[in-house]
């Protein structure tokens, strides 16, 4: 592996060239920058006729050449060369690139919302990480309590999260590795965390007043209002020209307040109306444009026209079903001519570990889509249900592989390969990033599938993961499975047995204690998972274990503590500390 991602065109010439001694140690801002003043044995050309990331690098016995047309494909130039540097010692092979994105925007969404709060340091690891990808966009989800509202200034007074100078921080930092740093605020659906305050449950639409809802009521001025608010106090901090307002699983439209008004003019026209309302409001108040996520008009391709004209439309999906159905709605904002992205998942928000096999899967074919169908870029997301319990370890594969797609999907899918090598070569740069060139990726892989042993397959989750946030005395979730149903202890017990003997594996390596730290952590959260289902199998015959478990549940609390407050902020972590806790508290029940 010469460069990742894979470059479009490369050709190995023979031989070797060395820069001078210490180039390579410079990070990756400070080597771009000391190349554009000028770097013995670096020659950059500027030409007009390439596009904008678009470079060609050229190493010979007599120096390196790039030619570019702006700064911006300098930085993915030198992006490339700095990665061959490090690899090489400082020792240059010979080649000749000729390299630009297939997508035009790739980017990243971070949920900072239900839970986790990572904190500066921790975001601009992220950044870095990419940065060595070729990224050019990072989103940062909010729904509520996770930045400092000028607006709404009591709100966040008694804990720390983001403040508007973080943002213009972190909007530099971005700026200065070329991507695009995008506000992202929801502002119709999930907006539990506001409406079950006091001062907001009458924005939204519910049924009985001791409801707390999630869906705002688009019907009430005020609810406007607060939207700009939120919106006033965010928008001032960025420089994109874009503006991600959410507006997915808005269940309440349609029903309770306003279901005779839906009734009458159609659920698609009055998710249109809210979602020209803010883009309007936007377009004149910051003259940004808007993107949103398209799961509310799935369903009505005919009102596909009112998609307001700059606005971009996220086509996600999670699951292998999922990402076929994606086929047919990118056909369909082609056709009418909605500007859109493709948002697959690292799939870590209902397992833990993300399950490797469906996240691949899901990554590789929403890229081919936006291909084939001239999506504008692809976005991956990266959620916090559930307390957020996920450490961010188990993303970084899933990043490094959609890097790879958004540049460059490679030929398409042949039925056969699954492109195994992008997904190995994927592995061997996150090893090499963070865990010193130790194989631990292709163990976190495995451990990943542990969900494969569990009776049932469910939707965007493992059994063993769900479990963790769900009372003893529950065991159906949703529609999807019931535990009584389930089986026998067969299962789980080679679900805990499995995951211990990949952990052993993991155990063996050398590398950063803290990462080795999460993911024993995580294994020790899977196992616990794994027994509270046989619990729910057999409650009474589990009686003998119940004491177990629980002392199991207070060695993990102060372990996870204390990894938390490493990376994030304080604030947050009880979400899914109280479900340990809550679990602990009903097996001592038993």
């Amino acid at each position: 592996m010469i460069l990742f991602p894979q470059p479009r065109s490369l050709q190995l010439l023979g031989g070797t060239y060395s820069l001078p001694f210490g180039a390579q140690h410079r990070e990756l801002t400070a080597f771009f920058k000391a190349i554009r003043s000028g770097m013995p044995g670096v020659c950059v050309t500027f030409s007009p006729l390439l596009d904008r990331e678009e470079y060609h690098l050229s190493i010979d016995a007599q120096g390196v050449s790039i030619l570019v047309s702006c700064e911006e494909g300098l930085f993915r130039a030198i992006t490339s060369l700095h990665q061959m540097l490090l690899r090489g010692k400082g020792v240059l092979p010979c080649v000749c690139i000729e390299d630009k994105p297939e997508l035009p925007r790739r980017g990243y969404m971070l949920d900072i919302s239900r839970g986790r709060k990572p904190k500066m340091e921790t975001i601009k690891t992220m950044i870095d990480f990419l940065a060595a990808l070729k990224y050019n966009e990072f989103q940062l989800y909010m729904e509520g309590d996770c930045f400092k509202y000028a607006a709404y200034p009591k709100e966040t007074a008694h804990f720390d999260c983001l403040t508007p100078e973080d943002i213009q921080e972190l909007d530099r930092y971005c700026r200065e590795r070329f991507i695009d740093l995008v506000p992202n605020q929801n502002s119709f659906g999930h907006m539990y965390t506001w409406l079950k305050k006091p001062d907001f449950h009458h924005l939204g639409l519910f049924e009985r007043e001791d409801e707390v809802p999630s869906t705002l009521n688009p019907l009430l001025p005020e609810s406007f209002e607060f939207v700009c608010n939120l919106y006033a106090s965010l928008l001032p901090h960025f420089t994109s020209d874009y503006v991600n307002i959410g507006l997915d699983e808005a269940y309440g439209l349609g029903r309770y307040q306003i279901e005779a008004y839906c009734r009458e003019k159609g659920k698609d026209v009055v998710f249109m109306e809210w979602l020209n309302k803010l883009s309007d409001h936007i377009k004149a108040t910051y003259g940004k444009k808007v993107m949103f996520w398209a799961d509310m008009i799935y369903n009505y391709p005919q009102s596909y026209h009112m998609v307001p004209k700059d606005a971009i439309a996220l086509e996600w999906g999670y699951e292998l079903i999922q990402s076929q159905r994606m086929t047919d709605h990118c056909i369909a904002y082609r056709n009418a001519g909605v500007r859109y992205y493709v948002c697959p998942s690292v799939n870590t928000h209902g397992s833990l570990t993300s399950r490797m096999d469906v996240t691949t899967f899901n990554i590789r074919t929403s890229a081919e889509l936006a291909v084939e169908y001239g999506a504008e870029g692809l976005l991956l997301t990266d959620w916090g249900d559930g307390g957020h319990p996920q450490s961010w370890v188990w993303s970084m594969t899933p990043i490094a592989l959609a890097g790879q797609y958004g540049w460059n999907t490679g030929k398409p899918q042949d039925g056969e390969s699954f492109k195994a090598d992008f997904i190995r070569n994927s592995e061997a740069f996150v090893d090499e990033v963070f865990f010193g060139g130790a194989s631990v990726s292709r163990l976190m892989y495995r451990m990943a599938n542990y969900y494969l042993l569990e009776p049932e397959r469910v939707h965007v989750c493992t059994m063993s993961a769900k479990h963790l946030g769900i009372p003893l005395h529950e065991t159906r979730y949703a529609h999807l499975f019931d535990m009584k149903d389930s089986g026998d202890d067969f299962y789980f017990d080679n679900v805990t047995d499995y995951v211990r003997r990949v952990m052993a594996d993991i155990e063996k390596l050398s590398f950063d204690e803290l990462l080795k730290r999460e993911i024993r952590l995580t294994a020790r959260l899977i196992e616990l998972g794994s027994e509270l289902c046989k619990v729910k199998l057999h409650p009474q015959q589990s009686i003998a274990k119940a004491q177990e478990l629980a002392d199991m549940i207070d060695c993990i609390l102060p372990e996870y503590t204390e990894i938390w407050n490493i990376r994030n902020y304080e604030m947050g972590i009880e979400r899914f500390v109280n479900h340990l806790k809550s679990r602990r508290d009903e097996l001592l029940a038993l």
